[in-house]
């Protein structure tokens, strides 16, 4: 094997490490929006429903949002659309009298353009009790491929078009000694 052909491996496995290490330290969501905090508090216990749930976010979100509070029970307790105020978003509530853990799920555009999406849980102390029948499976399964996916295809992208500039000149000079 020529030394010309073992460099070029080198400097291509070079290459490939550095895009693999940009993609692996790279932060889970750069510029997205991040959920700092909500009303009620995410875990915590309230003795009555509030008339309004709040999510604050840490950078400026859009519209479209949509905000989604479930009884254990599956009783929508959301009342009219959400709104949005610069980092939060708002979304009244209707009591329906009912005890237990409910969900508050969001979907929101983070001022990059990408959508948002989670959910948080709050307990009731008073009303009545009711057989939780809401289905919490798969409420904030998203995989981490998933929730990466774009990083992968440019990463991808970027190994290509490493590999391809890297073995153009490589392709020349065989044609030239042909």
């Amino acid at each position: 094997m020529s030394t010309a052909l073992r460099r070029l491996r080198r400097v291509a496995l070079a290459c490939i490490a550095v895009v693999g290490l940009l993609l692996v330290s790279s932060p889970a969501a750069v510029g997205h929006a991040v959920l700092v905090s909500t009303s009620p508090e995410d875990g915590s216990t309230v003795a009555t429903l509030p008339s309004e749930i709040v999510f604050t976010f840490n950078e400026n979100v859009t519209t479209p949002a949509y905000v989604a509070v479930e009884a254990p029970d599956g009783t929508k307790v959301t009342a009219g659309d959400a709104r949005t105020d610069d980092t939060a978003v708002r979304a009244a509530l209707t009591d329906a009298g009912i005890a237990g853990e409910y969900r508050a799920s969001y979907r929101v555009v983070s001022a990059d353009g990408h959508p948002i999406s989670g959910s948080v849980y709050f307990t009731v102390t008073e009303g009545r009790t009711v057989e939780k029948t809401r289905d919490d499976e798969g409420a904030d399964d998203a995989s981490f491929l998933h929730e990466h996916r774009a990083h992968f295809l440019w990463g991808a992208a970027g190994v290509v078009a490493a590999a391809a500039l890297l073995l153009w000149p490589r392709r020349r000079e065989e044609k030239e000694e042909k």
